[in-house]
């Protein structure tokens, strides 16, 4: 594979993560995280400096890697990590009969700076792409018969990933995904007095498999208690008003059945007490003194009680509820001798009683 094609397949993972808008709703925190790899497809291709151009590529065996990642998820959906890593490569002799070597191998430990960008974050399914830089150090070995290629170098290296995050619990994420690894310019010398030296360009794909675990717990949501519920108003009546019984007494003149305004302004103050509570019923009973016969005193306290009665009506107080009587000068207020003319005695008495 090419140095070109390798770099834009990065770069590409790079503009998709850079056009990523949105916010995601996710709890800030640290993560730590650890995978194992298992590379299916991954080669290095050779170049000799200055010699009669002796190039050579190695396709790699499928074999293991190794991530430790610690970082901080930010809430809007990114996350930056630190990682470290480990790639082991064996060279087998059919990888090498192009060139007629015998055998090889190749570590890679890489400290990398990744940048994600998780999508849904909060849901139980996150898929995620990155990309990362950092340092590479090789040890490289490639054997033919008794000449041994190869040694320690440091070169830069890079990284595209993708992948999805299921939530096994609040805190604790299986982590499947992709990666893409790539490192170019390292450089090794044949083991022989001849001092040439090669550049070797390595890349490798996986399929990578582990836990991430987040460190602090997803925030308790928000409960929201409604404002208890007011108990309802209960309109309760007014109390009814106990009144006690009422007794008024209203004055006539002396052999008169008519209503004076004295008169008038007692049985108002009768009707206004009426008014006030729940009348029960109404007595009125017409009296006269002891002068004229007692005939006619009885036809005089009957018309002194009608007219009462009827001026009662007239402001309110049901018929129905009134009960005239008339006692003649049978009933003295104050007693006399026959034929005296007494004030007292000419009278109608309105007693009022309440239920």
């Amino acid at each position: 594979m090419s140095k070109s094609l390798k770099v834009k397949r990065v770069v590409a993972l790079a503009a998709l993560l850079a056009g990523v808008s949105g916010v995601a709703n996710a709890t800030e925190g640290w993560y730590g995280r650890a995978d194992l790899g298992y590379s299916f497809e991954g080669s290095s291709d050779h170049t000799e400096n200055g010699g009669v151009g002796f190039d050579f590529d190695i396709d790699h065996e499928t074999d293991w890697s190794q991530h430790l990642g610690l970082g901080y998820a930010f809430s809007n959906g990114f996350r930056l990590e630190g990682e470290l890593g480990h790639r082991f490569n064996q060279y087998n002799a059919d990888d090498l009969n192009a060139v007629s070597l015998d055998d090889g191998d190749v570590h890679a430990w890489s400290a990398m700076a990744n940048l994600f960008y998780d999508f849904n974050r909060g849901g139980r399914i996150e898929p995620y792409i990155g990309v990362g830089v950092g340092g590479v150090r090789f040890n490289n070995t490639i054997r033919d018969g008794a000449i041994t290629m190869g040694e320690e170098d440091t070169v830069l290296g890079y990284q595209g990933l993708a992948g999805v995050a299921i939530g096994l619990t609040e805190q604790l994420d299986l982590d499947i995904g992709y990666r893409y690894f790539a490192a170019d310019g390292s450089t090794y010398e044949l083991d022989d007095i001849s001092g040439r030296t090669f550049d070797m360009d390595y890349q490798q794909q996986s399929v990578t498999v582990g836990l991430r675990y987040q460190f602090a717990a997803p925030a308790a949501p928000v409960v929201v208690t409604p404002p208890p519920v007011p108990p309802p108003v209960v309109q309760t009546p007014p109390p009814v008003a106990t009144c006690p019984t009422s007794e008024f007494v209203v004055y006539f003149e002396w052999d008169r059945s008519n209503l004076n305004q004295a008169a008038l302004e007692t049985i108002d103050a009768a009707v206004n007490r009426a008014r006030q509570c729940n009348v029960a019923g109404v007595v009125v009973v017409g009296h006269t003194d002891t002068s004229g016969s007692p005939t006619y005193n009885q036809g005089l306290s009957e018309r002194r009680a009608s007219v009462v009665r009827d001026a009662l009506v007239a402001r309110g107080i049901a018929a129905g509820s009134i009960q005239a009587q008339a006692r003649g000068e049978t009933d003295l207020a104050r007693a006399t001798r026959d034929g005296v003319r007494e004030p007292l005695n000419r009278r109608t008495a309105v007693t009022i009683s309440f239920r």
